[in-house]
């Protein structure tokens, strides 16, 4: 118990420790001003999807008017012209209502435009947008219009729940993994390099004492770390930005159906997930510490051991291997917004085994 404080305060009071808070608070709050800096940005990048939309609608119209001028009687053409016609009418009209208040009605006219669209291409026409990229907006207006939500930029958001979201997805996406091995990459194998490894065995505590303080002092860690970044993401949210729902609905797919959960369930499941990899991403660590007594070695076999996992996880597609696999969670988003054939829950248990395996392999290697 008396290591396991010692290795905490070592940890927690470290200069790296703070010095890592403080530039993780700053990417919070940059990231937030950012967001609420590229107001007309938003603005910009919508008016612009929806003139490159505007401009293959009016391509289309010119082509099938040069096709039923040589060939009147064609009925494929005709078909396909008279659903481009209100589909070009509809996108001049939401082109109008880009700085509109009135975001209902703005849904309700992009939800005619992506039916038109679908149309469109169930006739044979083509247009730069996939069969999934139409039913998952369309999906989302109608569930935003279902619940009364105004509608949120996926990375531009200002309000407190959509910018937790965005933060926690970075996270997730190997943001965790990257400042987890900054703070505790060379937790074990620093004390081989610095030779401070023959104090600790020269004192009157049992060696596996050793590998249990480190690991659990990694864990607080990393709690501690997440608990910071959330409480900047929190004060940054209620003091600049705006209150939002945590109700807001996230677009997922369960067994080829979409469906959603909403964003407060999306932080919980992501969290959850990280947080077991993240388990096994510090028990792994402490065995190669243990293996080659070097921080550089001990990082690029854990790099090696990462590519191989996602290498398992993006080639194998038996739906069975996912209750298996411990490195699925490496990317995590898609294990929650995609869960056909599988559920978001498949690896926990396999990847919390690995890690306490590799825990108890780590205690016996010290010894």
């Amino acid at each position: 118990m008396k290591l396991l404080h010692f290795e905490l305060k070592k940890m927690l009071f470290s200069k790296k420790f703070l010095y890592l808070m403080l530039i993780l608070i700053a990417v919070v709050v940059l990231l937030f001003l950012r967001n609420v800096i590229f107001d007309t940005y938003v603005e910009k990048e919508e008016r612009q999807r929806i003139e490159e939309l505007e401009q293959v609608s009016q391509s289309n119209f010119r082509m099938h008017q040069q096709t039923l001028a040589q060939a009147p009687e064609d009925e494929e053409a005709q078909k396909l012209q008279q659903i481009n016609g209100p589909l070009l009418d509809r996108l001049y009209e939401l082109r109008t209502l880009i700085t509109t208040e009135d975001w209902q009605y703005k849904l309700t006219v992009e939800n005619e435009a992506l039916a038109y669209i679908k149309e469109y291409k169930e006739e044979g026409g083509d247009f730069p947008l996939s069969y999934k990229e139409i039913d998952h907006r369309f999906a989302l207006n109608e569930k935003l219009l279902e619940e009364d939500i105004r509608p949120e930029h996926d990375t531009y958001s200002k309000t407190l729940p959509n910018f937790m979201r965005m933060i926690v997805n970075l996270l997730v996406n190997f943001g965790a993994i990257i400042i987890i091995l900054l703070l505790v990459g060379d937790i074990m194998s620093s004390e081989f390099e610095n030779r401070s490894i023959q104090l600790l065995f020269m004192q009157p505590l049992k060696r596996t004492h050793i590998i249990t303080s480190k690991f659990w002092t990694s864990i607080v860690s990393y709690i501690v770390t997440i608990g910071i970044i959330l409480g900047a993401v929190v004060i940054a949210g209620l003091l600049f930005g705006e209150k939002g729902t945590f109700d807001y609905p996230v677009v997922m797919e369960k067994n080829n159906v979409i469906t959603f959960l909403t964003v407060s369930e999306y932080i919980t499941k992501a969290l959850i997930l990280v947080s077991v990899t993240i388990f096994m991403v510090i028990s792994l660590t402490l065995f190669y510490s243990l293996l080659f007594k070097h921080t550089l070695s001990t990082l690029f076999v854990l790099l090696g051991t990462f590519l191989i996992g996602y290498g398992l996880t993006t080639f194998i597609s038996w739906p069975t291997f996912a209750w298996f696999n411990p490195f699925q969670y490496l990317w995590p988003e898609e294990m929650i917004l995609y869960q056909n054939d599988r559920a978001w829950y498949q690896g926990v248990l396999m990847t919390l085994l690995m890690t306490i395996t590799f825990y108890f392999i780590a205690r016996q290697k010290i010894k």
